[in-house]
């Protein structure tokens, strides 16, 4: 009896690590503030990974596709009845995040007698202006990271940080476009999905086969499908479709 409680604990970090090591190969979800408005950015092989939620507010999320259709589910039903009960206008990540899927995901994961939910997601919510914008990561375990500008969903803290650090050095740092952007994504995925000896870079980053970067632009375009969307902060058709210029040919 005295050692349940060092089972549970035992039980919880296996569960951690199983939930990591099931997603540690899913490719990132960019989320980016643009004069635009906010986009959102991925690759996926198979499922779709960005949702339209509310009038401005929409999902992305790295896991099993059946959990994330399950908490796009709940997220959806909770931002109607909100906007219902209340108004659009209080219809809030902030509200989805504390009051929706953050417990939930919270008990899913310390009840070790079910099977858990395999998947972290990320919310992101257009303001007026880019200072207004907002992102919420929710990660297996309920817990959230608040951010602005900037945000990257991935499988680990050092892919986070690795994919954040290219985009923050590459990117223009204030008032970017939707078209500034796509270029520089695109590469820095490059760079995050394949190795340097792949891409022909030496051990600084530098390029010295130029063939092999190709090669693996088409690659990435090739084997994965590219998936982005716009939360257009002056449309009332809020989530539009962005189309990359290197997946146009396709």
């Amino acid at each position: 009896m005295f050692d349940e409680p060092y089972r549970w604990i035992d039980a919880i970090h296996q569960r951690r690590d199983y939930i990591a090591e099931q997603i540690n190969r899913a490719t990132p979800v960019v989320g980016l503030s643009v004069r635009e408005g906010i986009l959102l950015a991925t690759f996926h092989r198979q499922n779709p990974k960005l949702y339209e939620i509310y009038d401005r507010i929409a999902m992305g999320g790295i896991g099993h596709p059946a959990d994330l259709e399950t908490v796009r589910e709940l997220l959806l039903n909770m931002a109607h009845v909100e906007g219902y009960q209340r108004s659009a206008f209080d219809v809030s990540i902030e509200r989805l995040a504390l009051f929706g899927i953050a417990p939930r995901l919270k008990a899913a994961f310390e009840d070790i007698a079910a099977p858990p939910l395999i998947l972290d997601v990320l919310l992101a919510e257009v303001g007026q202006s880019s200072k207004e914008d907002l992102f919420l990561q929710v990660s297996f375990d309920g817990n959230l990271q608040r951010s602005k500008g900037l945000t990257v969903l991935a499988p680990s803290d050092e892919m986070s940080s690795k994919m954040d650090g290219l985009l923050e050095e590459r990117l223009p740092p204030k008032d970017r476009t939707l078209d500034e952007v796509l270029p520089v994504l695109s590469r820095v995925f490059m760079e995050i999905l394949y190795s340097q000896e792949e891409l022909g870079m030496d051990g600084s980053g530098n390029v010295i086969t130029p063939d092999k970067l190709e090669e693996c632009k088409s690659r990435l375009f090739k084997e994965k499908s590219w998936e982005g969307v716009l939360l257009d902060r002056t449309s009332p058709a809020r989530v539009k479709k962005v189309i990359h210029p290197e997946d146009m040919g396709r």
